[in-house]
Formats: structure tokens, sequence, C-alpha cells
């Protein structure tokens, strides 16, 4: 569909995580622009590939790793990118308008524009945890995440256009769903669904050279938590 091109990348071989965004690979410390787990991706020995940029704490920072035999971005702030790309090519429709990192509600959400003559708020989320074909998010408990949503539907409900986009980060997503165990996030966005919020999930194609954007992934509501603690309880 569209693709958002790479920065040069070299190979390296992922260590150990020293903190939430530093990691340790063969080549030295490295920026990790993702506060997720992903324990399945970064086990010691992965190969990785990185843009090399060196500052005072790194020498780069990693963008892809290498699992399943597939390349997985790991870039979680390439998302608002990604989202950008969409908005400037009208998948939403005509543009105009368009800002970034706006305020609204005490917190600051991605995007606002103007789309087909109606005001738009927009946020990006990204996703690269897949279990047997299906993309889960979140990797780990998202309050910021749920508190977007609450905003997105808010402005919904008043009338606006509200977008939450997650993009898939991992080729081998057949499918997209909330993780239920996150119950803030879940209940939010069923509540910004309700309200009118569009909840959508792209697929995305890393490769060494860029990020190739597919269709829309087709989205799975799990059963809520309360469901399926009332199943195992006999209630459900």
């Amino acid at each position: 569909m569209f693709s958002f091109p790479l920065p040069p990348l070299k190979p390296c071989r992922f260590l150990r995580r020293r903190t939430r965004f530093l990691v340790e690979a063969d080549v030295g410390p490295l920026h990790l622009p993702n506060s997720g787990r992903m324990a399945e991706l970064l086990l010691p020995g992965t190969p990785c590939f990185y843009h090399p940029r060196p500052t005072l704490k790194t020498v780069g920072r990693i963008i892809l790793v290498e699992s399943q035999g597939v390349l997985v971005g790991v870039d979680a702030s390439l998302a608002n990118r990604l989202l950008e790309l969409l908005l400037r090519e009208g998948v939403f429709g005509p543009l105009a308008d368009l800002r970034k990192e706006v305020r609204f509600g005490g917190e600051r959400l991605d995007f606002s524009a103007r789309i087909e003559d109606g005001e738009a708020l927009l946020e990006a989320k990204n996703c690269n945890r897949v279990e047997e074909g299906l993309a889960l998010f979140p990797d780990a408990p998202t309050p910021r995440g749920a508190r977007h949503l609450t905003l997105l539907a808010d402005f919904a409900r008043g009338g606006g256009l509200a977008y939450a986009v997650w993009m898939v980060q991992h080729p081998l997503a057949r499918a997209f769903a909330l993780d239920p165990e996150d119950r803030a996030l879940f209940r939010a966005a069923k509540e910004a669904e309700a309200a009118g919020v569009r909840l959508l999930a792209y697929r995305v194609r890393p490769t060494l050279e860029a990020l190739h954007l597919g269709g829309e992934l087709p989205w799975v509501w799990l059963p809520a938590q309360e469901d399926l603690e009332g199943h195992h309880q006999g209630r459900g």
C-alpha cells in the first residue's frame, strides 16, 4: 500500500536489557524506543538492526529484530509516522490543517486534523507482540493508553471524529486483539467504540529499507477478563 523509508541500518546482536529504554548489544549500548516487555523478541544473541547515531550514552538506535525468520519493528515511535503517512495519503478522507502533538483534556494526543470538513483527533499505538498469528496489545499495562481512549470517546460524543490506530510491526500477524488482562484499557476501548471512536489496526511488514504498510487487520474482541473469571467460577 504505502512505504515509510528507514534510515541506514547495521546488524548487531542483542545481549541484555539494561534499563527500560537502553539495551546492551555486541556493538555497544543502544537506545530502545519501546517500553514494552518484548520478552519473546529480546533474547540473548538475537540478531538486530540499528541506526548508528552516537550520543553520550549510546552508539545508535535499535529499529528491527529478527524473530521466527522474519523482521519485527521495535521502534514504537514510528507508529505515529506511519499514521501521518496514511493521513497525508488521504486514507481517512481529504486532509487539511494537520497538527501534531496536540493538548486535549490534560493529555497529549498525536494528531488533530480537519478530515472531510470534520474536526478529528487521532492517536497512534504500536504493537509487535504476536501469539499464534494474533497481534495482542499491550505488551505491558498502559494506563496512559486507557486515558487516551477515554479522551477520544469524550471527543466523539461531542460530535468530533476520533481514531485510535494500532500499527502492527510484525508480518506474522493475521488479526488484532486487545489483551483483556489490561482491564482498564479493555474497558476504555469498549466504551470508546460505543461512543463512535474508530478502532483500527494495520499490517506493517518491515524490511531493512522500509516499513511497508498493508491493509487493515481483522479486529477480534476477546472475552473480557471478568467474563473469563466468571466462567472459571461456574457463573458463565
